[in-house]
């Protein structure tokens, strides 16, 4: 690694673990003030709030590095500039691309701490981070909380089942439009039930309208499907399992969301129209520290009176703007009015192409 390249890699990490610290640090405190109130009314233990911290903080730092990226790296390039660094750099050959290959490497290897992140820890963190949060932080208001119908709700049932129903009733404790899938130990289908509805009784779901089908490893049926006009199926999810354990995108893995995705294509396409959209995006949103900081780099050249506040100021405005962009593609493609891969991937097109444009008229 030459020097320059050292010298820019060393400054940029400084200030973003700085950022990234503070950020985390902020968000923690906020959080915990817009709930204080609760803390103290119920006496939440202080065990219970530190694990759940500890369990959310993964999420915070998916939320908060892409900002912390681009605040770095236009505080280290706003420095050089003010010194006349940048200006040395160029005259002696440098171009502003050779300038920002380093910090580009460093997102890079961001990106990627961001997808396996993003892939392995969060899943896990976030399901244990909801749970304490409703479990214990919670627990007080939800028994005075009125509940409601829950839509498209699926869970990861025992013995490999997965189940989806369109609806189900809290209160009535009643499932409509119901699919089952039963799989074996390799996760290969070997069943798939349905029921137009489902009641819980004393003996368990009683289903009405049943139907059983067999298959077998490449999808095919086996034999004619069971029919059953009303019958109690033994499955031991309760009520509760339907609302405390849905199986949301944020609770999967990129592969194990691809692979409920094929399980249930014949759920509803909005369903699968919005599940294809987080897929998608689960990709995408790794890239957005390495494309934000094309984007704003150009803005730390700023040579008036006052550049670095201005390009802190437009750093703040672009990421604003960026994550604005996102959030209305992604609600454009779960709307049916965009395809899912370009939904997820629209603001990144968008902000590379307007990066690559701003560096070159800089260059």
């Amino acid at each position: 690694m030459k020097i320059i390249d050292r010298y820019m890699v060393n400054g940029f990490l400084a200030s973003l673990i700085w950022c990234i610290v503070l950020f985390l640090v902020m968000a923690v405190i906020i959080d915990i003030f817009s709930f204080i109130d609760d803390i103290v009314k119920y006496r939440i233990p202080l065990f219970s709030i530190v694990a759940f911290y500890f369990y959310y903080t993964p999420t915070i730092f998916l939320q908060v590095t892409p900002m912390a990226v681009l605040l770095s790296a236009i505080y280290l390039l706003s420095n050089l500039n003010k010194h006349n660094e940048i200006t040395a750099m160029r005259s002696s050959g440098i171009g502003l691309w050779r300038v920002l290959t380093p910090l580009m490497l460093v997102c890079l290897v961001v990106s990627a701490l961001i997808f396996i992140v993003n892939d392995r820890i969060i899943p896990v963190s976030s399901r244990v981070a909801n749970l304490i949060r409703r479990e214990e932080l919670e627990k007080e208001k939800r028994k005075t909380r009125k509940e409601k119908v829950l839509e498209n709700v699926a869970v990861y049932g025992a013995k490999n089942r997965i189940i989806f129903v369109r609806t189900f009733d809290t209160e009535k404790k009643k499932l409509s439009d119901v699919i089952i899938h039963e799989q074996d130990a390799s996760q290969n289908l070997i069943s798939k039930i349905t029921a137009k509805s489902g009641t819980w009784t004393d003996e368990g779901w009683r289903f009405n309208k049943l139907i059983i089908y067999r298959v077998d490893n490449s999808g095919k049926m086996i034999g004619e499907p069971v029919f059953y006009n009303e019958k109690v199926w033994p499955i031991p999810e309760t009520p509760r399992d339907f609302t405390d354990r849905e199986w949301k995108s944020d609770y999967m893995s990129y592969r194990e969301l691809k692979h409920y995705i094929l399980n249930f294509k014949g759920a509803g396409q909005k369903l699968i129209r919005n599940l294809l959209v987080d897929l998608h995006y689960k990709v995408a949103f790794s890239f957005i520290s390495l494309i934000i900081i094309m984007v704003g780099a150009p803005f730390a050249l700023v040579t008036t009176r006052g550049g670095v506040l201005i390009g802190i100021g437009m750093s703040i405005a672009i990421g604003l703007l960026y994550y604005a962009v996102i959030a209305i593609s992604l609600a454009f493609g779960k709307a049916g009015l965009l395809p899912p891969f370009l939904a997820a991937w629209l603001g990144n097109i968008l902000f590379a192409s307007l990066g690559v444009y701003l560096v070159n008229k800089r260059a």
